[in-house]
């Protein structure tokens, strides 16, 4: 039995250490997409300056450029709130798997507490034996 909680919480703990993992994989996707967007917005910024220094030769290029950027831009945006929403789902995940692992922690902390509270009866009892059977010899009973 105890070593049934053990491999219990050892089996929660590495379920919420790979809800963990695949979290921060999440995490770094977000982050990977925000950079895209970054990117873009200072792809933006040069092509801007580009244009303006040379109006007549890049204006017409210009126009299909920001149109792209404008199409990019959008399904950048879808994909990060995608992505945020997945991982907004999957936080609750992580919480199921820690609150299991702590549910697991808490039964195997109580059955050793109990455990501890039975032998520390048990030689308790034994030592009320001890003690009233040697009281009995001081008094001469036995």
């Amino acid at each position: 039995m105890a070593k049934d909680f053990k491999t219990l919480v050892r089996m929660r703990k590495w379920a919420l250490d790979e809800k963990r993992r695949e979290l921060g994989e999440m995490l770094s996707v977000l982050e990977n997409l925000f950079g895209e967007k970054e990117a873009l917005e200072q792809a933006v910024i040069n092509e801007q300056k580009v244009a303006a220094e040379n109006p007549g030769m890049i204006g017409f290029a210009y126009a299909g450029f920001a149109s792209a950027v404008v199409a990019e831009r959008a399904a950048l945006e879808e994909r990060i709130a995608e992505q945020e929403s997945k991982i907004d789902a999957f936080r609750d995940e992580v919480a199921d798997a820690f609150k299991a692992m702590k549910t697991a922690e808490i039964a195997e902390r109580n059955r050793v507490e109990a455990e501890r509270a039975e032998e520390d009866r048990k030689e308790q009892e034994e030592l009320d034996e001890i003690g009233m059977r040697s009281a009995t010899r001081d008094d001469g009973l036995i």
